[in-house]
């Protein structure tokens, strides 16, 4: 037994509990992994925006110049910079309106049906992602049912890009979406509704700020991913869209490294952006729990 003095049981003293297992070095492998997998590459990706390549022999020289990111906020790829992220903020508002009430409406089930309803949300997850955008390109395409029904013309164009875009991440929004809103006790909602609070009330003052942490994740998760999204304009925007994935993979991996490291430390800032915003509302969320 650990001493005990003025009711406070020093931390060197304390028992030893025979049931805990060291998990530190069980994690080696995993950090080890993300080492060699991500911080190498990204961090060699890093240095090179600091460069300049030869015309000739694309050799890079590390010569501490900014004129990476000042091709990337100007010239003729300041367009490409402003179409990737307004259509990254139009998909994330997208999945907002969308994904925020199935996500409630799967948290209001019980039983079978709700877990009929979440395999039916994630089911398209499990079809590789190539297919379905090549799926689209075929709904999409002259002649094809789009075309038949609306007159329209989308394929390789912006609004094609967009709805792919939107179909592709509207279940990585539910999903944490949903798993925040399942957690809030049921309780709560039956406290509110004793003291008067109608379903809007209860919506707005008690059940989105608890699910408000799980909501900013999944629009974090879809800005990131859909701001370096590469497939979706590549096969519904043909040469037509160009984001800031088609030019990262087009020049920034071998012919422009530079201004490839300077697409990589923009997405990087904008992940850390959105890591910040996740954290701040998580903060928020345990002070008024």
């Amino acid at each position: 037994m650990g001493r005990v003095q003025g009711g406070v049981t020093k931390r060197g003293d304390r028992p030893h509990d025979a049931t805990r297992m060291r998990l530190g070095p069980l994690v080696v492998p995993d950090w080890l992994l993300v080492v060699v997998v991500c911080l190498i590459p990204v961090g060699f990706m890093v240095t090179r925006s600091f460069g300049r390549a030869n015309p000739i022999t694309l050799d890079i020289e590390l010569i501490g110049t900014l004129d990476p990111y000042r091709t990337l906020i100007s010239g003729i790829y300041r367009p490409v910079l402003l179409r990737s992220l307004s259509l990254a903020a139009i998909t994330v508002a997208m999945c907002l309106l969308i994904g925020t009430p199935a996500a409630l409406a799967l948290s209001r089930l019980s039983g079978r049906m709700r877990n009929l309803a979440f395999v039916a949300v994630m089911l398209p997850s499990f079809v590789s992602f190539t297919v379905r955008i090549f799926a689209w390109q075929g709904v999409l395409a002259t002649g094809g049912p789009v075309e038949s029904v609306t007159g329209a013309q989308l394929l390789y164009r912006p609004p094609a890009v967009l709805l792919g875009m939107i179909t592709a991440y509207v279940p990585l929004f539910i999903l944490p979406a949903y798993v925040a809103l399942a957690r809030i006790p049921s309780s709560l909602i039956e406290a509110s509704a004793d003291l008067g609070a109608r379903h809007w009330r209860q919506l707005r003052s008690v059940v989105l700020p608890l699910a408000l942490p799980g909501v900013v994740t999944g629009a974090v998760v879809v800005g990131v991913l859909s701001l370096g999204e590469f497939i979706v304009p590549t096969v519904l925007g043909g040469n037509k869209v160009l984001l800031l994935g088609n030019i990262l993979a087009e020049r920034g991996a071998g012919r422009d490294q530079p201004l490839g490291g300077a697409i990589t430390v923009f997405m990087l800032l904008t992940f850390a952006v959105g890591g910040a915003v996740v954290a701040v509302f998580r903060r928020r969320a345990a002070r008024h729990a």
